[in-house]
This record gives C-alpha cells, sequence and structure tokens, in this order.
C-alpha cells in the first residue's frame, strides 16, 4: 500500500461551473435573455440555480416573470448550454 500512487484530487465541479458561468469568456450565456428581459438572461438564471439554488417561486417575485417561464426558460435555453459546457470538459 506504501508505494500506489495516490489518486489525484477529484476536480471542484461545482466551482468550475461557477467560474465559466461568470466568465462567460464567449457572451453566449449573457446574449440568452427572456425577450424583453435582457437582465434576466441565462448567466443570472444559472448562477442563481447552482447549490445553494434559489426556488423558481422566489426568483419569479424577485423579477416579476412567472416561475413557470422562467423554468420553461431555464430547460430550454440554459440546462444544454450547461450540458455543452459539461461535454467539452469531459464531465459528460
Amino acid at each position: 500500500v506504501d508505494f500506489l500512487v495516490a489518486q489525484p484530487d477529484i476536480p471542484p465541479l461545482l466551482e468550475q461551473v461557477r467560474q465559466w458561468v461568470q466568465t462567460d469568456a464567449s457572451k453566449t450565456l449573457r446574449r440568452m435573455a427572456i425577450e424583453g428581459r435582457p437582465d434576466v438572461n441565462c448567466q443570472v438564471l444559472i448562477l442563481r440555480r447552482l447549490p445553494p439554488e434559489t426556488p423558481w417561486k422566489v426568483l419569479a417575485e424577485e423579477f416579476g416573470i412567472p416561475a413557470s417561464t422562467l423554468s420553461s426558460f431555464y430547460q430550454r435555453q440554459c440546462l444544454p448550454r450547461l450540458r455543452e459546457f459539461g461535454k467539452s470538459e469531459g464531465y459528460l
């Protein structure tokens, strides 16, 4: 056992995702916004839905947009971009 090579540390996935979203180098996440509401974009929603998750009800009250609209936008626009990032980093 003394001669076994130690496994490398597991990369902190959540921090890598958070860094990717905050940086948004291509500005793709900022450009993907609910129509007429550039302040409600994928960057904002992904950051708010990362642990600790902000409930849809709270976000709906904060932005004045129905929770169903926010959730639908997140499913259609934000999650596919999260998946793309996960694939590009070898997580998926």
